[in-house]
């Protein structure tokens, strides 16, 4: 006598369903601990802003600082999911981590990246003097490039390369990777969910227009550059199998 075994269907999770339960469980984390978040991102800014001081090479060495600082962030929520407290001090972590050189190579290569397509897209529409104005830091030199319009054409399209690495410091983090595979590893996961990625970016290009489009909404970048990370965070909760944030 033979019994059959059951079979199991398995209903695969649609882009939509994926994409919100990642700003689902990105807004769960965030209760735990709004204020500190929005402080870190502010500490974030405060330090691009008095990087970009230094002459000429100022610009270009807080694309390779900052986003190390963002690494830490990524530390200290990995930490907040597990029921840790979150702390400023999460912003050191990534030059405290055993391998730090190289996450530190990580960070920059991202940062630099990100720079080089928001410097690309800004240089094809405006010109070579993109680089003496954003590039060396000589905004002030170029009165025509100080308007609303410059800073949509820089700023935004830094949002897709930055989509499409934003699993790197993960894979890098919690799964052991090297920096190249790493950075190929984030490529390949965002492809493979390119659309769920996508519904997740849209909002948040709408909403950096919305910050910049005026002085008064600026204020917006400090939710608007948590939600990033802890989306990201969600998204790599969900693909790398963890349990959701309840």
């Amino acid at each position: 006598m033979s019994s059959a075994v059951p079979s199991v269907s398995i209903v695969p999770i649609s882009p939509l369903a994926r994409a919100t339960g990642w700003y689902r469980d990105a807004f769960r984390l965030w209760r735990r601990a709004p204020f500190r978040l929005v402080g870190l991102s502010l500490a974030c800014l405060v330090a691009e802003a008095l990087l970009q001081l230094v002459p000429l090479a100022g610009t270009v060495l807080s694309k390779a600082v900052v986003p190390m600082l963002a690494v830490g962030v990524w530390i200290g929520l990995d930490r907040l999911a597990r029921g840790e407290p979150l702390r400023f001090a999460c912003l050191w972590s990534g030059w405290r981590h055993p391998r730090w050189p190289a996450l530190w190579g990580l960070a920059a290569a991202v940062g630099l990246i990100v720079f080089a397509v928001q410097v690309a897209a800004a240089t094809a529409v405006y010109g070579p003097v993109v680089w003496d104005a954003v590039v060396l830091g000589h905004l002030l030199h170029h009165p025509a490039l100080q308007t609303r319009r410059m800073e949509f054409v820089l700023m935004l399209p830094g949002l897709v390369p930055a989509t499409l690495l934003t699993l790197a410091p993960p894979l890098f983090l919690f799964r052991g990777e090297g920096v190249l595979a790493a950075l190929a590893g984030s490529l390949h996961r965002v492809a493979a969910h390119a659309v769920a990625f996508t519904l997740v970016l849209l909002p948040q290009l709408v909403l950096f227009a919305v910050a910049l489009s005026s002085p008064w909404a600026m204020p917006l970048l400090l939710v608007l550059l948590p939600l990033g990370t802890l989306l990201a965070y969600a998204a790599w909760r969900d693909l790398a199998g963890a349990p959701p944030e309840g």
